[in-house]
């Protein structure tokens, strides 16, 4: 989409030829892509490419070239799992209980598990949702953090539990630096599986529906944690999410650049799923589900389905201190706002500052942290200072990686502006696919050099 006239127009064009390049990186492309640029509380620059869902037949991905049906695009209806993009938006749920007087982000989570949640090494220290938040809880993935449907979160941290596997889900002591809660940053879902939990028993409600009530209701925005709550339109649209492998593979860590697009995650070609959480041999009922038992259920960390321009309406909203125009939209387009409409408000300014005040900073020598490619700088609740494009720090935002997807949403409140890309898959593996100077992967170094660039000129 080409706005404005003169160096604008001209950076358009020029970000639409990046985002072209990116997609067909020789012997690494991408499945599809969107992006979309945002400027004084409207839509600056949206771009669309490649495919939502490409063509099947005998039950099988079509290999690009072989013939068949044509591949379906992407455009702006295209929803995606987003991965750990929906760390923000599972936050700003929970800070509207805060803002409610309901959860306190200070109080041990103790109080609200039903439960004592406390790491061995350090049991003294309290560990809380601020904590959870900001990754420096002490707890960690340990490569198992979502227990399936009809089997308690609760089993991974007492002895007797079934997935506590000796303790790996708790940082031990360290002689060389302070590995104790709020001390010590690594990055962990499982806080946000705990916060789903939290936020069932505060709330009274599955973290699923409550999440449609208090963000995605308001906003009106089609998307959610659970795919059975899209519309039909919104469920029609959802895409997998792909990646290039040898046919007939599917989430292992092969891949093979001429191989055909097989997908991940949410290939169900129309069909909604009759229990749409992870299950055991024998599934239960969601009926029989009861609130806070289980948390990860809903993928509070990394489950959300959305569209580009949806996720470009919760970014405004951090722009704006907690609140969009009811007409979000284009400037001057059928979205228009209607000066009778007014705003939808989330959060109170307070709140949306806190969300981006580092609770944790990294020491220069980076002693303070555990990492595997790129840096994080700050963390806030729920948000996060990452590197950005050249290596150097980034706004604050989040990204997100996960079966082939990778993605990214980032503010800048100094000039009301900010930015959404969402890939639906990766021809080669990011963790290999990595760029010097930044560690970000290939496809993202070059987009956020392009976007970023283009946002300064829009």
């Amino acid at each position: 989409m080409e706005r404005g006239t003169g160096k604008a127009a001209e950076a358009s064009r020029e970000l639409g030829k990046a985002c072209a390049r990116v997609m067909e990186l020789p012997g690494k492309p991408l499945s599809g892509l969107a992006v979309v640029l945002l400027r004084g509380g409207r839509i600056a620059w949206e771009g669309y490419f490649g495919a939502r869902r490409f063509a099947v037949g005998e039950g099988k991905v079509r290999i690009e070239g072989q013939g068949g049906a044509p591949d379906l695009p992407v455009d702006e209806r295209t929803r995606w799992r987003v991965a750990s993009i929906s760390k923000p938006t599972a936050t700003i749920g929970a800070m509207r209980l805060v803002e409610q007087g309901a959860l306190d982000l200070d109080r041990d989570i103790s109080d609200y598990l039903g439960f004592t949640l406390r790491n061995p090494s350090f049991p003294d220290k309290k560990i809380t949702t601020r904590m959870l938040l900001g990754h420096t809880s002490s707890l960690r993935d340990a490569g198992f953090y979502y227990p399936p449907l009809g089997h308690r979160l609760e089993e991974l941290f007492v002895p007797d539990g079934r997935y506590f596997d000796s303790g790996r889900h708790f940082a031990r002591k360290d002689s060389r630096v302070d590995k104790s809660p709020a001390s010590f940053y690594c990055y962990c879902n499982l806080g946000y599986a705990l916060l789903g939990s939290i936020v069932e028993r505060v709330a009274g409600k599955r973290f699923d529906l409550y999440m449609q009530e208090a963000v995605f209701g308001p906003l009106g925005i089609d998307g959610g944690f659970n795919v059975n709550l899209l519309s039909g339109e919104g469920f029609a649209n959802l895409s997998p999410i792909y990646r290039k492998c040898p046919a007939d593979k599917e989430s292992d860590d092969s891949w093979n650049a001429s191989g055909p697009w097989y997908p991940q995650i949410d290939d169900y070609r129309g069909v909604r799923p009759k229990l749409p959480v992870r299950i055991p041999a024998a599934p239960p009922s969601l009926e029989e589900y009861r609130l806070g038992e289980n948390g990860s259920l809903f993928s509070p960390q990394g489950g959300m389905r959305v569209r580009a321009r949806d996720l470009a309406k919760i970014v405004q909203c951090l722009i704006d201190g907690g609140k969009v125009d009811a007409g979000f939209g284009i400037e001057g387009g059928a979205q228009a706002a209607d000066p009778r409409s007014g705003a939808v408000r989330l959060l109170s300014e307070m709140s949306v500052n806190a969300m981006m005040t580092p609770g944790w900073q990294r020491r220069e020598d980076g002693a303070n942290c555990e990492e595997e490619f790129s840096r994080t700088y700050a963390t806030g609740i729920g948000m996060m200072r990452p590197t950005g494009p050249g290596g150097r720090p980034g706004l604050w935002g989040h990204r997100g990686n996960a079966y082939g997807f990778l993605g990214g949403m980032f503010v800048d409140r100094s000039s009301r502006s900010g930015y959404v890309y969402m890939i639906g898959g990766t021809g080669a593996n990011p963790d290999t696919n990595r760029d010097a100077q930044s560690g970000l992967t290939i496809w993202e170094e070059a987009l956020g050099q392009a976007i970023e660039k283009a946002l300064s000129l829009i």
